[in-house]
């Protein structure tokens, strides 16, 4: 028997599989040393704005019913601890996935286009330009006003109803305050009622703790001299409807004698032109200044069935909801998001999200070396969907176009302005888009 010639193959089998296994463990390398660098630059450059700002304990995008929310993760790492991108042909592998909607995408300009806008909507001093401050850090609340021209209201997310007995935890930022009166921006405090109905019912069934709160809020915009309060009363039972009108009746005239204004934020309503729940609309915008519309989270974040937070005709629904159901269009304010979620549909069915800044989504999907999507004309939205280890992936997301479209509403209806949520997803990306809707649309 001649052994030469297994023992030639098993030693040439031997060096083919070692072959593999460096080619294999180059390409992994290369891929590493390609993707690796720039995530990792990201990531510390966001651990490095997180900690400046450790105490942002605000909404972020989260569920209205989801209570408050925690400081938001880093675009990029939260999202990288999903994304599996596959390393082959993305594209060939996402084509037939993708809603044949439209071959070209509109999203040219967005890194230059919302700044533009709200600059010459702020310069009508009739015109409001809001945008809320979810962090209790001087330096980051102060250093978002700087980043956000254009902004002539703030509303600082700091007072929470803390209890039973009507009182106020938080504080106010005297800085912050100085800092917004110094360049000619007002200050709105929000306090909210942690998304608690049985809290919120305990305090209005309670003549005591309700009038306790009222004087607890004028105090607080008294002696620090506030241009508002923003009422931010959420998840509220139906059976306190007539009591919540009576509260915000009452906070109205104590705040009205001080020159404060009140505003007050609704959700569209879950059945449209139904107001028969814990909010009457027309009653509420007797006893406020401004309403605004959080027109967000249509698809909440633990919502099962993933979609947008915005899309054009949902969005524009609320605002004719609203009008509709007795907000006159001089008091309301159209609220808008300047953030997105991706979306992760496990095989299993489970469904898992990540918001981030809705300017970060085409750097991220760069990054990965993902399609962009397509343009969905119905929705005014980009759209793309990739698959993963465990399912797929998906994200709906904004260009300069959707921002032109929103904020050509608060035009075409005569609203008081705009309101957004919140600075602490605004980046240039997003932020110039808005800026240059607002100056093509004009101002009401």
């Amino acid at each position: 028997m001649n052994r030469s010639k297994p023992t030639r193959l098993i030693a040439e089998i031997i060096a083919a599989v070692s072959t593999l296994f460096l080619l294999s463990a180059g390409f992994v390398l290369s891929a590493l040393s390609t993707l690796g660098q720039p995530l990792s630059d990201r990531v510390a450059a966001a651990e490095v704005q997180a900690l400046a700002s450790m105490e942002v304990n605000a909404l972020f995008g989260q569920s209205a019913t989801s209570g408050a929310g925690q400081a938001p993760e880093s675009p990029v790492r939260a999202v990288a601890e999903r994304l599996q991108s596959v390393l082959f042909n993305e594209a060939a592998l996402l084509s037939h996935m993708l809603p044949q909607v439209a071959p070209d995408a509109p999203t040219g300009g967005l890194q230059t286009s919302l700044l533009d806008s709200i600059a010459a909507m702020s310069e009508n001093r009739h015109t409001l330009v809001i945008g809320w401050l979810p962090s209790t850090n001087p330096s980051t609340c102060i250093q978002w006003m700087q980043d956000n021209p254009g902004i002539n209201v703030v509303s600082p997310t700091w007072f929470h109803l803390a209890d039973a007995s009507g009182n106020l935890s938080g504080g106010v930022l005297p800085s912050v305050v100085q800092y917004a009166k110094n360049h000619h921006i007002q200050v709105w405090v929000l306090v909210d009622n942690q998304f608690s109905s049985s809290l919120t019912h305990e305090v209005l069934a309670n003549p005591r703790a309700e009038a306790n709160l009222i004087d607890e809020i004028a105090y607080q915009a008294r002696v620090y001299q506030l241009d508002g309060i923003n009422l931010d009363f959420e998840n509220v039972a139906a059976a306190d409807r007539n009591r919540f009108t009576a509260f915000v009746e009452a906070l109205h005239n104590r705040l009205r004698s001080l020159g404060v204004d009140l505003s007050l934020d609704l959700t569209p309503d879950i059945v449209q032109l139904d107001d028969s729940d814990a909010f009457f609309h027309a009653a509420l915008a007797d006893e406020v200044d401004q309403v605004i519309l959080m027109a967000y989270d249509e698809h909440w974040a633990t919502d099962p069935d993933p979609g947008p937070v915005a899309d054009l005709p949902w969005v524009e629904q609320s605002v004719n909801d609203l009008l509709d159901t007795g907000v006159p269009a001089n008091k309301l304010v159209l609220g808008i998001p300047l953030y997105t979620r991706f979306w992760y549909v496990n095989n299993d069915g489970s469904v898992q999200s990540d918001a981030v800044s809705a300017g970060a989504v085409q750097s991220i999907l760069n990054q990965y070396r993902l399609p962009l999507g397509t343009w969905s004309n119905d929705l005014d939205l980009m759209f793309t969907r990739y698959p993963t280890k465990t399912g797929y992936a998906e994200v709906w997301y904004p260009t300069s176009q959707t921002y032109e479209d929103w904020l050509q509403l608060v035009t075409n209806d005569g609203l008081a302005g705009v309101a957004v949520w919140s600075l602490a997803w605004s980046d240039a990306t997003s932020w110039s888009s808005t800026v240059k809707a607002l100056r093509l649309t004009g101002s009401p």
